[in-house]
């Protein structure tokens, strides 16, 4: 699995909408699962008690892995979906004026600016609890 570098399928993979929506979140998140197949690999050569315990590891570290990742990228958890079964897009926010925008791909957070400020969408958030910059204020 560290090899083989898939792109998002429907039936193999981290298969969360934030993972269909970024396709660098959605590498970041293969090659994590990867090595945490590995340590089940190894956890079930020595009992199958440690199997279990890695099992419920792989599901929680899977899915909360990439809600970290995008939402430190994007500045939120939400997406939009257009027509298709996988066809996820990302939403950002603003780190300025905190206006959510949809984007048509990832590329464009880096070229796209803020429809309500016009500020820069790919400056990174603060943290996880604040989107803004400190000391700025909403709208």
């Amino acid at each position: 699995m560290w090899f083989w570098r898939p792109g998002p399928r429907w039936w193999i993979g981290v298969r969360t909408p934030w993972t269909f929506a970024d396709r660098d979140i959605w590498d970041r998140s293969w090659s994590q699962a990867a090595a945490l197949l590995l340590i089940m690999a190894a956890a079930a050569l020595v009992h199958w008690i440690l199997l279990a315990a890695s099992v419920v590891l792989l599901i929680i570290w899977c899915i909360s892995f990439p809600l970290f990742l995008y939402h430190r990228k994007y500045g939120t958890l939400r997406f939009w979906k257009d027509h298709g079964w996988n066809d996820y897009r990302p939403v950002a926010r603003c780190p300025r004026c905190g206006h959510l925008q949809k984007l048509a791909s990832p590329e464009d957070l880096n070229r796209s600016p803020c429809e309500a400020c016009g500020g820069d969408l790919s400056a990174p958030a603060p943290g996880l609890r604040n989107s803004r910059p400190w000391g700025t204020r909403k709208g």
